[in-house]
């Protein structure tokens, strides 16, 4: 009963310490730890409270294989097979799971390109648990400040947690409020003693660092649905600056030629799908292609009729892209099994094939979230790049 008091105290005065506005959300500076990782202390991480609701930005999980696609008035936040579309409307309230059911949960919020979403709700939806840490005075003896503790699984309580990160904490506090003072000069002493050495830098754990490794995106079967939810997520993460390269056949133009337009419109690189793989299939969709959308392109790819596209391709002076080994297979193939598909070794090169669907924009932003924490270096596939 008294630990419940306590945790209860605890809330009320975050509460009160955000200084919370209905009308416009402001974000709070406060530490997020996930497990017993701390995050990056800026506004990316930190926290909003609306009313009584703790809101925290939907990429804070991304750790715990908490994933999103985010739209103007949408959010679909999921974690393997479970997911959950938010409303982002003002007044909106209705919440629905990936089984239809409709929950009264607070709507994700919106602050520029950034969601955010109701910590509790998120977190007992997916089968994760949090608490509200304070940070003892010893880290940060200016004012008081939290740590939202976001567990999928933990062998240390919270205090240990809090305090395994503590001259993180410290450096990031003042960091962010204050800049370090000026180290006093040495003091001349007369009894020969040699001044104390300086105190030892604190270290930071660095992401890995895979810039070398060079990652191609492509995508087949437009036709069949998703294409559109794969551009909008493209224009929604146009900070990533990722391009890719679709790869068509003449049933993909015949299907929306509108489509194509806008894809090289976005500035992705098309290719052309042989199903066959002779020179005559090529220069039909080639003639299609260009009718359509005045594109023309050398680029092809095929799986079963690799061997003969590639003699075409020898013959002709097209460009051969092997898909053979490439295709992602999801849902099948988990977000561990498809980044465990990209190379770690220094200079080498892959292109992951998704089929357009909607369930392949659902595990983009996974993918994504691995190659840019992972520094990969994703290139587009064109005229010019040496096919793999």
């Amino acid at each position: 009963m008294k630990k419940r008091i306590i945790a209860i105290f605890l809330v009320l005065v975050l509460a009160v310490t955000f200084v919370p506005v209905q009308s416009q959300a402001a974000i709070t500076p406060h530490f997020v730890i996930i497990n017993e990782t701390l995050l990056p202390f800026n506004e990316s991480t930190m926290p909003i409270v609306v009313g009584s609701d703790i809101f925290v930005p939907v990429g804070v999980f991304e750790d715990l294989g908490v994933w999103q696609v985010g739209f103007d008035d949408s959010l679909r936040v999921y974690r393997g097979s479970r997911y959950v579309d938010f409303h982002t409307s003002p007044g909106e309230t209705l919440t629905v799971n990936q089984d239809g059911i409709t929950m009264r949960w607070p709507p994700a919020r919106r602050i520029g390109t950034r969601f955010y979403v109701p910590l509790r709700q998120v977190c007992d939806f997916f089968g994760l648990s949090f608490e509200i840490l304070p940070v003892p005075s010893d880290i940060v003896p200016e004012r008081q400040m939290y740590a939202v503790r976001i567990i999928s699984t933990s062998l240390v309580n919270g205090p240990s947690a809090v305090g395994m990160n503590r001259n993180s904490i410290r450096a990031a506090y003042l960091e962010h409020f204050a800049p370090l003072p000026p180290l006093p000069p040495p003091e001349i002493t007369t009894g020969g003693e040699t001044p104390p050495d300086p105190p030892p830098p604190i270290e930071e754990d660095l992401p890995p660092d895979y810039s070398d490794v060079t990652v191609h995106l492509s995508f087949r079967d437009v036709s069949a649905g998703g294409a559109d939810w794969i551009l909008d997520l493209f224009a929604f993460q146009t900070t990533l600056g990722f391009h890719v390269c679709f790869f068509l056949n003449a049933e993909d133009i015949f299907a929306d030629p509108g489509l194509i337009r806008r894809i090289s419109g976005m500035g992705h690189t098309i290719g052309i799908w042989l199903s066959e793989g002779t020179f005559e299939e090529y220069s039909n969709i080639s003639a299609l292609l260009f009718e359509a959308a005045k594109i023309r392109t050398v680029i092809i790819s095929a799986d079963e009729a690799a061997q003969t596209a590639m003699e075409t391709a020898y013959n002709h002076g097209l460009i051969f892209w092997n898909a053979n080994g490439n295709h992602i297979d999801y849902p099948q193939m988990s977000i561990n099994d498809i980044t465990a598909m990209i190379p770690r070794e220094s200079g080498a090169r892959k292109n992951l094939m998704f089929t357009c669907s909607e369930e392949a924009a659902l595990v983009l932003p996974g993918v994504y979230s691995f190659l840019r924490t992972n520094l990969f270096t994703v290139e587009r596939i064109t005229e010019t790049v040496e096919p793999i």
